[in-house]
C-alpha cells in the first residue's frame, strides 16, 4: 500500500458536458426542414405550370358569350366551336353557321333572333 499512497496523478471523476443531443435534434430538425421546402416548392409547381389547353379556353368562351354582342357571339362561335367538331355533331354546326352567315361581314347587324341562341347553347351543353 505504500506504493499506492505515493501515486499522486490520479485525479477524481470529472463530468463531461454531453450536448450531443441537442446537435442530432438540430440536424434532424434542419434536414425535415430541407425536405418540407423541397416538398411545398414542388407541389406549387405543379399548380403554377397547369395550364388550360386551347380546348378548354375555347369551351370557357363560348360558354360565356355575351348574347346581347352579335357580332361577338357569330364570330367567336365559328372559331371556337370549329374546335370540337367531329362526326356527331358536324351537321349541327354547319347548319348553325349557315344560319350565322347573314350576320356575318356586315356593318351593323340585327340582335340574334331567340330560334339560333337556343341552338348554339343547346351546341354548347353537348360540348365537353
Amino acid at each position: 500500500m505504500d506504493k499506492l499512497s505515493q501515486l499522486k496523478d490520479i485525479k477524481p471523476i470529472v463530468e463531461v458536458p454531453d450536448s450531443s443531443l441537442y446537435i442530432l435534434l438540430a440536424i434532424v430538425g434542419f434536414i425535415l426542414s430541407l425536405i418540407a421546402i423541397g416538398l411545398y416548392k414542388y407541389f406549387t409547381r405543379i399548380k403554377k405550370t397547369k395550364t388550360s389547353t386551347p380546348k378548354q379556353l375555347a369551351l370557357k368562351r363560348l360558354k360565356n358569350l355575351n348574347y346581347t354582342k352579335t357580332k361577338e357571339v357569330v364570330y367567336s362561335f365559328s372559331v371556337d366551336g370549329s374546335l370540337f367538331l367531329d362526326e356527331k355533331n358536324r351537321d349541327q354546326f354547319d347548319a348553325i353557321e349557315k344560319e350565322l352567315e347573314q350576320y356575318k361581314y356586315k356593318k351593323d347587324v340585327e340582335p340574334l333572333s331567340n330560334e339560333i341562341m337556343t341552338k348554339i347553347k343547346e351546341f354548347i351543353k353537348g360540348l365537353r
